[in-house]
């Protein structure tokens, strides 16, 4: 079939019209086009067809009803090649009908008339002559007309569309169906609707079932996640996630029954549902907790929304429910593209919180009742339970004797530390006597003895003990004896503190320290075959912002809060430990760079918002480096020297990021520790190697009017240094202060004898923030120009825009007293902060040197014009001359001539020349 306004491609027209000769050609498929022939039981082709499905290939799910439509399609177009054997069409066309379990009809498009149906929908519809009535009146209730959603108009008037597909409801059966409709040709050569229906009732109460929550209404786990993940794909519009979780769901059903538990989670999911509008949704994630998705949405108004669902169930809350917020809630707005894990891990912490608090009021609520004098209820346990929950939570040792057998039960870390016999033991005097040194075993059976002769009921001794390994242990035994009505014991119970175990911990934080760290890794490593492991080392970003900004005791706080999180993250194979200040590592056993980039990822999404503790906010994230044994290293020395320089790494590259060890780490890391000493070297034998260059500034016509010095370095080892990595180093080792003041008194001599070539030229000098920070460099300064006799309105001193706009207030009243001197002040890199318009007006300069990064697209980017005229115009009003650096051809020169700028600087013009060089070029021939 050549659906009318369909191009169909010449393969398939091809083999369409071999098929319809009765050829033997094969079927086809081409992407969108499915093409297939009919044959007679006695052999022939019958007819063929071909079907064109506008959204993209038909889904092979789709084949068998093509086929059954396809039949159809055949016989029709074969009938109208050949009407000679009406009466073999009417076999073959009812036979084949009849055939299928699927419900087809046909009508006349015009008059609505039924021309035929088969034999499985009058069946469904309980007809039994409908050929000749009006399908409306049949197959449909209370219709006075066509029904308004049928699909023949819009298939008679678009002629483009050869098929129509859609779902009814049907009012007759209760069934729902998915209707295939198209026109065709009929036996008597006029087009016919056909209409094809696959019952799908059954198919569509699964998938509801799978998709909706019975109880509640809510989406599924599974297909809210769907929907969630396809909306965190789309980014820039924002999106809240709202977490909530009922409060006392599991006190509800053990007191009132499970069915009012049920009904309280379906009035929470009713309030939720009176909540949203238009795409917004929720999902029920497990028994107590749902997710309520708002797009659109920003999180000032989702937290308001939340916080008036949760006042409106408080004034209709069920008589059952204790008084109190019914549920707790987190808020989140996401603007970019996050991971959904993520996401609802963010808004699980943010629920967390508001839980915490809730539990803490309710705890002190409970503490300041008054205490009504009434007997307690009745309390009973099981005591293996209390044993059991007692060994789980505590690391020291339990034990506890039945003294009327004399019997005693040991926890099994103490049976596997010190191999006992077994947990419970009946002659334990003699076996745990046999452990003890020979210098504490007097005053242990004393002890002991007190307890069993009854003149004191509590028991507290300390006594060395051999484990397993040969190793004598300190421990100290504590125990209370209980007695019966009568007075006599009954049962002895206490605990075995291991004193070595607890010499290896941090105090601050309760984890293993590093000695213990050491003393692990030792024994994974030692031996023939040393067990594969990941260490990994962790550094908290910023620690130091935190104790400024509050003090050390809160510091140590947050030391706290990240020990407990990080223990809270780690998989069972794992071990976290306190190292020296703000630093942590992790200890995994096993080797696996995926373990160990999964297990950071946590530990980074755990630290991605701002936190709170004790009303203060605080925001850190953590660094780390990591090593793999034995590819790294097979000593607990070189993997931890290793994983120092990775972790190093981590916070030079960015922070809040995990680096893995390689090689090129460390030669470069070796590579600065010997550029430093080699620094050093130069420093102490009178500044060595160093070397000032100059780059001439220039006016707009083109005329030198001053220059830049520029710190040079090189060594016998590495050659030229660029200054990018060396003036860090100076920096970073205090070498920057005997420098400095070389480079100013180097460039104050070559400023002074170029005076006679050039009386008005002006040299700028570079300084660092350190050298400001020196409290004697402004008094040396001076003095250097007094003792070269230099003119300080020649020397211009430049600083950076991001130090100066972050150290204003300290450092304003400084640069006016050097102004006073006549020296100018030049702000470099001026445009590069996020504040540059302001620090202009603040700023004691005289020279904003604007950063060379706008130059580049100055020909294509109107913002970057428009902003060098707003400056350059605003500074003019200021008082501020402007210096534009980086130009470096003619057109970006010609662009900028216009602008009025004071200066110009840049490749274009000249580059960095040694002094000598720079004068023959540029002041002899000036």
């Amino acid at each position: 079939m050549d659906p009318k306004g369909t191009e169909i491609p010449e393969s398939i027209r091809r083999l369409l019209e071999q098929l319809a000769k009765g050829g033997t050609a094969a079927p086809a498929e081409d992407g969108r086009y499915f093409a297939r022939q009919l044959r007679l039981p006695e052999g022939g082709a019958f007819g063929a067809a071909c079907f064109v499905r506008a959204g993209g290939p038909w889904p092979e799910a789709e084949h068998p009803l093509l086929e059954s439509i396809a039949a159809v399609y055949a016989y029709a177009l074969r009938a109208e090649w050949d009407r000679r054997d009406a009466t073999l069409q009417h076999w073959v066309w009812n036979k084949m009908m009849d055939s299928t379990n699927a419900c087809i009809y046909v009508t006349d498009p015009e008059t609505d008339e039924i021309l035929f149906m088969n034999r499985a929908m009058k069946q469904a519809y309980g007809l039994e002559d409908p050929e000749g009535k009006l399908c409306w009146q049949l197959l449909q209730l209370g219709q006075q007309g066509r029904c308004a959603f049928c699909p023949v108009q819009m298939l008679t008037q678009d002629g483009s569309a050869p098929s129509y597909v859609w779902e009814e409801q049907n009012p007759i059966t209760g069934r729902t169906y998915e209707n295939y409709d198209s026109l065709m040709r009929w036996t008597d050569g006029r087009m016919v609707h056909f209409q094809h229906s696959t019952d799908v009732t059954e198919a569509r109460r699964l998938y509801r079932a799978a998709m909706i929550d019975e109880l509640t209404g809510a989406l599924s786990r599974r297909a809210g996640k769907e929907a969630l993940s396809h909306l965190l794909e789309k980014a820039g519009e924002p999106l809240c996630v709202c977490m909530l979780d009922i409060n006392g769901l599991k006190s509800v059903n053990d007191l009132h029954g499970h069915a009012a538990g049920d009904s309280l989670l379906k009035g929470v999911a009713s309030a939720v549902c009176r909540l949203l509008h238009g795409e917004e949704f929720f999902m029920r994630l497990s028994g107590d907790e749902f997710v309520v998705v708002l797009p659109g949405v920003r999180q000032a108004e989702a937290a308001a929304r939340m916080q008036a669902m949760l006042e409106e169930f408080a004034r209709e809350r069920p008589a059952f429910f204790p008084e109190g917020d019914a549920f707790c809630y987190g808020v989140i707005e996401v603007r970019e593209q996050i991971p959904m894990q993520d996401v609802l891990a963010r808004a699980d912490e943010r629920m967390y919180q508001q839980k915490r608090s809730l539990h803490i009021r309710r705890a002190e609520a409970l503490l300041n009742q008054p205490r009504s004098g009434e007997p307690s209820a009745p309390f009973s346990y099981d005591a293996n339970l209390l044993y059991d929950a007692l060994v789980a939570s505590t690391d020291d040792y339990v034990y506890v004797c039945d003294m009327k057998t004399g019997v005693f039960r040991y926890t099994p870390a103490m049976v596997a530390e010190f191999g006992l016999p077994g947990e419970v033991i009946p002659n334990a005097a003699a076996v745990w006597g046999a452990k003890v040194h020979p210098h504490d075993k007097r005053v242990f059976l004393e002890s002991n003895q007190e307890i069993i002769d009854g003149r004191t009921d509590v028991h507290c001794v300390e006594y060395r003990a051999q484990n397993v390994r040969g190793e004598w242990l300190w421990l100290r035994c504590r125990g209370h004896l209980q007695r019966d009505k009568a007075g006599d014991p009954t049962l002895f119970a206490g605990f075995i503190t291991n004193l070595g175990k607890k010499n290896k911990l941090d105090p601050l934080t309760g984890l293993f320290n590093k000695f213990e760290l050491e003393n692990d890794m030792l024994q994974l490593l030692s031996g023939p075959h040393p067990k594969p492991l990941t260490f990994m080392m962790l550094g908290l970003d910023g620690f130091k912002h935190i104790n400024s900004l509050y003090d050390r005791v809160f510091g140590d706080e947050v030391i706290r809060l990240v020990a407990h999180r990080l223990r809270s993250l780690l998989p069972p194979n794992s071990t976290v430990y306190r190292l020296d200040g703000d630093e942590f590592a992790i200890l995994m056993r096993g080797s696996s760079r995926t373990a160990a980039d999964q297990l950071f990822y946590l530990i980074r999404a755990s630290f991605s918002e701002q936190q709170v503790f004790d009303g203060k906010k605080f925001y850190c994230t953590l660094s780390g480096g990591c090593v793999f044994a034995p590819d790294d290293g097979r000593s607990y020395v070189e993997l931890a020297r290793c994983a120092s320089y990775a972790l190093e790494y981590a916070k030079r590259r960015g922070k809040n990021r995990l680096e893995c060890y390689r090689h090129e780490i460390v030669a470069g890391r070796r590579r600065t520790l010997e550029l430093t000493e080699l620094l050093r070297e130069s420093v102490e034998h009178d500044f060595e190697n160093f070397e000032m260059y100059y780059q001439p500034v220039f006016n707009a016509s083109r005329q030198v009017i001053g220059a830049e010095a520029l710190a040079r370095w090189s060594c016998a080892k590495y050659g030229p240094v660029s200054p990018v990595e060396f003036i860090p180093l100076l920096e970073q080792s205090g070498l920057i202060l005997p420098v400095g003041r070389w480079i100013f008194r180097e460039v104050l001599s070559t400023c002074v004898s170029w005076e006679q070539d050039a009386p008005d030229f002006a040299i700028s000098i570079n300084l660092s923030y350190l050298q400001l920070q020196d409290e004697n460099f402004c008094s040396f300064m001076l003095d250097t120009i007094k003792e070269l006799g230099a003119n300080p309105r020649h020397i211009v001193l430049e600083l950076t825009e991001s130090y100066l706009a972050a150290n204003m207030d300290r450092v304003a009243q400084l640069l006016t007293e050097i102004r006073r001197s006549g020296i100018r002040i030049a702000m470099d890199d001026f445009g590069t902060g996020y504040s540059s318009l302001g620090v202009l007006k603040s700023a004691p300069i005289d020279i904003a040197k604007i950063d060379r990064a706008f130059v580049k697209g100055i020909q294509s980017s109107t913002f970057d014009s428009a902003f060098l005229r707003l400056v350059v115009e605003l500074c003019s009003v200021l008082g501020i001359d402007t210096c534009l650096e980086g130009v470096e051809t003619e057109d970006e020169f010609d662009a900028v001539l216009p602008m009025s700028l004071s200066y110009i600087q840049g490749f274009l013009l000249g580059r960095p020349l040694p002094a000598e060089e720079f004068r023959r070029r540029f002041l002899l021939h000036s």
